[in-house]
This record gives structure tokens, C-alpha cells and sequence, in this order.
């Protein structure tokens, strides 16, 4: 019964996931990090970002490019990266971060909160196994996610 239940549940959220329809209008803008951190089995560990490392943002453009602003450091004492300039598509309920079809710099699935925030989480089709290196193979295979908030 509880199978059942658990079977039930699983096809109410996948048809709910798919019914979110990312489209050009809904990913474009400015969007600023809000809160980021991954999950632990089904547990979420939020990280702890200091204003500093918060000032992470995608812009999103409708012309196809997207620029990440990557910030490292601690309050006063910021290090922005190099911006990365990229391309954009929408892959089904992901969006591709690529430079050509040979380098995808990122892919990530994206979730349309009700709150207007989306969330960035990794998208991992396969499970990568790693001989012998338990470690290696949680890192590799560990979900983290981006909420991201947008400013216009």
C-alpha cells in the first residue's frame, strides 16, 4: 500500500514538473541569488552566503545571450570573477548555458516558484559511478540548487 502511495505521489509531482512550461518570458531578466545550498538525501542544507557571495546573478537576455556574475569573498572584501558571457536555450524543464553545441558550461533544471523566485537545481541524468571512492562519487553526484529572485 505504502508503494502504491509513494508510486501515486511521484506521478502527481512529475505531472506537476511538466506542467510548468518554461518559456522565453518567464526565464529572461535580471535575476539575483537569493538563497543556495544542495541536498543531503532528501535533506536541504541551505549554505550560509554572506552579502558578498549573494550578489551572484544571471542576466538572462531575450537575444539568446546569458551573463553570469560569479562573486567570491567576504563583506568589504569582494572578489568579482570575470563576467561569463554564454548562449541559452530551454531543453525541456532545463536551461543550457553553452558556448557551442561541443561546450555546455552549464545545465541546470529550472523550477518556476510561486513566490517569482526560480530555482536552479543540477541536472544530473546519470548517476556517475566512481570505483572504489565512495566520497568522489557523492560529491559528483550531490543535487545542488540556486534560488534565484528576480529584480526586472
Amino acid at each position: 500500500m505504502n508503494r502504491i502511495m509513494v508510486v501515486g505521489f511521484c506521478v502527481a509531482v512529475s505531472s506537476f514538473v511538466k506542467a510548468q512550461s518554461l518559456t522565453k518570458e518567464n526565464v529572461t531578466g535580471f535575476w539575483k541569488l537569493k538563497e543556495a545550498g544542495f541536498y543531503e538525501g532528501k535533506k536541504k542544507v541551505v549554505k550560509e552566503f554572506d552579502n558578498c557571495r549573494l550578489m551572484r546573478n544571471y542576466a538572462i537576455r531575450e537575444d539568446g545571450f546569458a551573463i553570469y556574475n560569479y562573486v567570491e569573498g567576504k563583506t568589504g572584501d569582494c572578489s568579482p570573477s570575470e563576467p561569463r558571457l554564454s548562449f541559452w536555450r530551454i531543453i525541456e524543464n532545463r536551461i543550457q548555458f553553452y558556448v557551442d553545441d561541443q561546450n555546455i558550461l552549464e545545465e541546470v533544471e529550472v523550477t518556476l516558484n510561486n513566490d517569482k523566485t526560480i530555482t536552479f537545481s543540477s541536472y544530473i541524468p546519470k548517476k556517475t559511478k566512481v570505483n572504489g571512492d565512495a566520497l568522489a562519487e557523492k560529491i559528483v553526484n550531490t543535487v545542488h540548487y540556486d534560488i534565484l529572485e528576480k529584480q526586472y
